[in-house]
This record gives structure tokens, sequence and C-alpha cells, in this order.
């Protein structure tokens, strides 16, 4: 017993934990990515008392690209809550964040349909049947939660993604009545149904309604993610700063690390650049791939995008570190064997980092025509914000522009490495394009990439249902019966 009036010791594992936590909020305050990993690391190994942090502390790990040691501390965090089936719900959200579909289904089918609460449950199970690309299991879950709970936004156009509503009048006119339970919605709850709405309309040939829908769910988006066009265009700005031919050349031949496993696919979104990760996947010496958004975690190591912010890096600790760290995050993400495809969005704004420093690793771009794309993007509800350019015609034009003077750029700098693909003629000349593909990689035809929609691999972008079509050109030309209402992005493209 401590003597009276002096302080209680505190234990040696509890001390050197709270010192643990002191130090996190710094290093997340200042964006030190190997700092957080490392305090994290410590934290997990000695089985720190964190009871329901632990779930925060997991989020971090898996935000820094460690997804063992975000599995090691939602393992704990369910652990510390008595293995409940509320936390092996939470569990399984991450998992979805992990991208681990199958892993995370699984569980949730292990647990009780109350858990969290039956709509919860159910909307959960749909969304992960619909990247599984199961649609009819999807449909099943999707229509119980919007007939529980009409004001779902996001229920509705998850739903809507499960059929052709042209051939499905029942549930295109559930979708029409439903828009009275959204009369007093938030935007972030009535976007999402009006994307749902004008697709309805857009599949039973109404392009007038169609585009009123898409617009009403883009204006109530757009008071959710604002859009800085000079911030948009000093970012393109700075990706180019300094880079030229040589100075990626000489930077790319001091790399003695092997850097040939990653295949960078980029372009806008819409462009068809699912459609060429599903060719690349459906190879056997292709193990994955995904939108893994870690080219900005190299960046933060790197201290930027541009080549002044490249050469100190290299000069302080050369080009293996990042080529280490690349490798790594690669091999958390993606530990099965084989090749990894790389679909990062924005990956334009780091092409000068991956081309230096992965001087093996095959670039490609995917473009497709700008009215078409520009259509395909304003219809599309990129969740979270993600896009914040894709709510006004006129953004969206702005943000076309930067890219197109980016891809102009990196052609000059990159020459051959960087295959530029359009997708018109890749689904006009499925078989010469593929062709084209596996050669740029240094892959030997297969016959399965010829029949990419058969690649059951799980699909999260918003192209999850088309990649399970064949090849065809039904996109082509989308954006023309909506020529006269995209005047103003043509009007801001010209």
């Amino acid at each position: 017993m401590p003597k009276s009036g002096s302080r209680p010791t505190i234990a040696p594992d509890l001390s050197s934990a709270l010192s643990l936590v002191r130090q996190l909020q710094p290093a997340l305050a200042r964006g030190n990515r190997a700092a957080q990993v490392d305090i994290l690391g410590q934290l997990v190994a000695m089985r720190a008392e964190m009871g329901g942090q632990w779930q925060q502390l997991a989020t971090i790990a898996a935000h820094n690209g460690e997804h063992r040691l975000a599995r090691r501390a939602i393992d704990l965090f369910v652990e510390a809550s008595g293995n409940t089936a509320e936390a092996q719900y939470q569990k399984a959200t991450l998992l979805f964040e992990l991208n681990d579909l199958a892993e995370a289904e699984a569980l949730l089918r292990s647990l009780p349909e109350t858990v969290p609460d039956p709509v919860g449950n159910a909307y959960s199970r749909g969304i992960a049947a619909l990247n599984l690309g199961k649609s009819d299991e999807a449909r099943r879950y999707l229509e119980h939660v919007t007939q529980q709970r009409p004001d779902a936004g996001s229920a509705w156009l998850a739903l809507s993604m499960t059929v052709n509503l042209a051939a499905e009048t029942a549930l295109a006119d559930r979708i029409f009545a439903a828009e009275r339970a959204f009369a007093d919605a938030i935007p972030a709850a009535r976007a999402p149904y009006y994307y749902a709405l004008g697709k309805a309309h857009a599949e039973r040939g109404e392009p007038a309604l169609a585009f009123a829908a898409f617009a009403r769910g883009a204006a109530d988006m757009k008071t959710l993610a604002r859009y800085d066009r000079r911030s948009d265009a000093a970012q393109a700005e700075e990706a180019v700063r300094g880079f030229s031919a040589a100075t990626i050349a000489d930077i790319g031949a001091s790399q003695q690390q092997p850097t040939s496993r990653t295949i960078f696919v980029t372009g806008l979104p819409r462009s068809g650049t699912t459609l060429v990760e599903q060719i690349l996947t459906s190879h056997s010496a292709v193990s994955d791939g995904a939108e893994t958004n870690l080219l900005l975690l190299l960046a933060r190591d790197v201290g930027g995008t541009s080549h002044r912010a490249l050469a100190r890096y290299t000069e302080a600790q050369g080009v293996a570190p990042a080529a280490d760290l690349w490798a790594h995050l690669m091999q958390e993400r993606f530990p099965a064997p084989g090749h990894i495809v790389d679909k990062t969005i924005n990956a334009s704004r780091y092409l000068g980092l991956a081309a230096s420093l992965l001087p093996e690793a095959p670039l490609i771009w995917v473009t497709r025509d700008p009215l078409d794309r520009a259509w395909s993007c304003f219809r599309t509800n990129f969740m979270g914000g993600a896009m914040p350019w894709s709510y006004d015609l006129r953004d969206i034009a702005a943000h076309f522009r930067l890219e197109d003077q980016l891809l102009a750029q990196w052609q000059g700098l990159l020459g051959e490495r960087l295959l530029v693909l359009s997708y018109e003629a890749l689904v006009t000349q499925p078989g010469e394009w593929i062709g084209r593909i596996l050669a740029h990689c240094g892959l030997p035809p297969e016959p399965q990439v010829f029949a990419p929609h058969e690649n059951q691999r799980p699909v999260v972008t918003a192209s999850m249902m088309q990649v399970r079509r064949p090849i065809n050109r039904d996109a082509v030309g989308s954006a023309e019966p909506y020529r006269a209402f995209l005047e103003p992005f043509r009007e801001a493209f010209a």
C-alpha cells in the first residue's frame, strides 16, 4: 500500500503505453507516417489496455497502409469488447476499408441479422454482395432496406445499380414514388437518391428528366464537397515542376531495388481504367489490383511531388528507401505473389515520383471522348465527395483541361514508357489493343484476358457492373442524347 499522501505508482507497461499515446498526437499532426507506425506497433506488441480506442488505432494503421497492424489492432478491439457481435461488425467494416471484401462478407454472414440493427445489417450485406458481383443477392438485401427506410438514399442508388431499370418497370416505379420521402432530407441523404432517379430516367430513354435528376443530385453534393480550381491547378503544376526526361532517367538508373511488380493504370475517372484493370488482372501473372491511393503515402515520405522535393529526398536517403517502402506497402495490401495493377486516383499528380523511383513499372494512361467522359462523370455519384470537380459542368471542364495538359507533358517526358490507350479503340478492336497492353507490361498472351467479363474478382468502383459484361461499344456516344444539356461543359472546355 502506498503511504498516505504519496502519488500512486503506475505500472511500467501502463506508463509506457501512456507515454506512447502522448507521442502519437504530434506524429499525427505532423503527418509523420513512420513515427505513427512505430508507435502503433509498440502499442500492439505490448497489448496495451486501450479498450475501445483500439478501433481508432486500427483505422490510423489502415490509413497508413499497414494492413497487418490494422488487423492486429482491430482484433485487440474485439477482444477488449468481449468478442461481442457489435465489435465483430466493426471489424467487418474495417475489413471493407482494407479491401478484404470476401472475408468481410463471410464475417457479416456469421453475425445475427440484428447487428448493428436489421436495416444496417441488410445494407452492409447488400453492398458486400454488389461489390462481389452477386447482383441478385445484393438486390434482395437492398430492396429490404428501401422498404424499411424509403429515405435511405444510398440504398436506392446501390439498388439501382443491380439492374437495368428499363426492363424493371416495377422497381423504376418504386424509385419514382420514393421522391416524396426526400422532401425534407439533408443533402447527404438526398443526393444519392437523385442519382438513382437519374439512372432510372436515363435507362428509360428520358434524357430531360434524367439530366434534371442528376443535376439535382450534383447540386446537393456540391454543398458537401467544395472544388477549388486554383488549388487543383497548383497541384497539377507542382506535379511536373522540375522534371525532365533526363532527371527521371538519372534517378531511375541509380535504383537497384526491383520495381517491376506494380503496373500503373491512370486516366480520368470513367475513361475505361477499370476495364483495363479487369483485363490485366485476368492474367495468371497478375494477382490483383485496386485504387490503392498509396502514391499519396509515398509522396508524403518524399516530401512532395515535384522534382525539387524528390531531389532533396534522394540526396539525403538515396533511392532505395522509397522503393523499399513501396514494396512494403504493396505487400501489405496484396500479400499474394504476382504483379499488381495500381489504379490510384489522381495518379497523374504522382507520375514523376513513380516513373523516377520505380523505373521498371509499366505506365498506362487511358483516354476517352471528352463529352462522353464528362457526362459519365456528371451522372456518377463519387461517394464521399472524392471528385469535387464532378458536380458542376464548368468545373469538370476545368479539371479535364488540367489533366489533358498533364497527359501532354508526361508524354513528352516519358515517351514510349507511357502507353496512351483510347477507350474507343480498345472496345472497337479489343484483340489488337489487349495485345498491346500485354506487350507493354511484358506479359505473354493468355486466352482469358480477352474475356475479362469472366474475371470474378471483386470490383468496388462505379464500373462494378459494366465490367461484368463482355467488352462492347455501348458507352461510345453515350452523351449524344444530352448534348444540349452539356453545353456549359462544351463552352468551358473549348
